[in-house]
């Protein structure tokens, strides 16, 4: 498992939607190459939470949508 520590301007986004879960939501990530991860766990609205075999950088983030 790999942790992504989001930067404030995603954490404050997701500070303002509603929790899926006790402590996470799951959302969807959008990336600059237009790759979407689907289904992935955001913990505490700031720690996303990638498969042992994703790895991004924070910077490749263009949007974080929930569905």
């Amino acid at each position: 498992m790999n942790t992504l520590q989001l930067p404030d301007k995603w954490i404050n986004y997701l500070l303002n939607l509603p929790e899926t879960g006790m402590g996470y939501q799951v959302v969807n990530v959008v990336l600059k190459n237009g790759k979407v991860l689907h289904k992935k766990k955001v913990i505490n609205s700031s720690i996303l939470i990638l498969p042992q075999n994703e790895k991004i950088k924070k910077e490749e983030i263009v949007k974080i949508e929930t569905d």
